[in-house]
């Protein structure tokens, strides 16, 4: 039989990302980190000194920010970071809360004991973290851990991917990645013991309870989030 010769590998210089796409990557960082905030003009010659790249490049990069949401592209006006509304933050936080209270009952009802000690030991960690110096962000990337196990072990096919869909969408990579949410020890501490009375909920399987406390958590954290929204 002859023997089927390997696929030639991808030449090295193909396997670079185009320059584009790795500007669009640290503006969309800068975004998240707060450093550039929500209405910031970009300028493409400033991006272009600042980055050591051609306008060309920067053109590009603000063009693909803006299929994704995260930067408006205004004719004869140049680019800006995207902004929010307060009736964005309403309308996101009030699907969440209900997808994630859907998610807290059907993991009640329906979890293996692995994934309910998985759950327990991740609430210890975000209950540590509460109590540490733990960063806005490196808070926010626990509860997101929490969430997306309680949304992929719930049993219900479709609502990761629902769940998602949400998490994808510019305007709430925007909220989340500001972590506005758990800027001081007191949030995260609120947040904290949030996710023990679902965790507790949870061990005991009572379904109505683990709904109620995974929509109050969402609520709680959107209040937190309006507040400082409401401030800027």
């Amino acid at each position: 039989m002859a023997r089927i010769a390997p696929s030639p590998e991808i030449p090295l210089g193909r396997q670079v990302r185009p320059l584009s796409e790795q500007l669009a990557d640290r503006i969309l960082e800068e975004v998240k980190a707060g450093r550039l905030p929500p209405g910031e003009r970009l300028k493409e010659e400033e991006l272009a000194q600042t980055h050591a790249v051609s306008r060309a490049t920067v053109r590009e990069a603000l063009i693909a920010l803006a299929r994704q949401g995260h930067v408006v592209r205004t004719p004869r006006f140049g680019a800006r970071i995207a902004e929010f509304s307060r009736s964005d933050l309403d309308d996101l936080f009030e699907l969440r809360a209900a997808l994630l209270a859907t998610a807290a009952g059907r993991f009640a009802r329906t979890a293996d004991p692995s994934a309910r000690q998985t759950l327990e030991d991740l609430v210890r960690n975000i209950e540590a973290a509460a109590a540490g110096k733990t960063t806005p962000q490196a808070f926010a990337a626990l509860s997101i851990r929490l969430q997306a196990l309680l949304t992929e072990q719930c049993g219900n096919a479709h609502l990761p991917e629902i769940y998602g869909r949400l998490a994808q969408m510019g305007t709430w990579q925007l909220i989340r990645g500001q972590a506005s949410s758990f800027l001081n020890i007191e949030d995260r501490r609120e947040s904290a013991a949030d996710w023990r009375s679902v965790a507790n909920c949870i061990a005991r399987s009572d379904v109505d309870g683990a709904e109620h406390a995974a929509r109050r958590l969402l609520e709680h954290s959107g209040t937190r989030v309006r507040q400082r929204y409401d401030e800027r």
